[in-house]
């Protein structure tokens, strides 16, 4: 898949985590699918560890 497409969906999809369109395990597992197993860092995370 070409890199531009893949970093479209995975910012799409983080931006469907954020706003809770889609349960958070759902928006994990296509984001470990898309990153071919890497989870990005997300807003939600940052804010977790504080």
């Amino acid at each position: 898949m070409d890199e531009m497409r893949k970093k479209i969906i995975i910012q799409e999809i983080n931006s469907w985590k954020e706003s809770r369109m889609l349960p958070e395990q759902y928006c994990n597992y296509l984001l470990a699918l898309y990153g071919q197993g890497e989870l990005p860092p997300s807003k939600s995370n940052e804010t977790a560890s504080k």
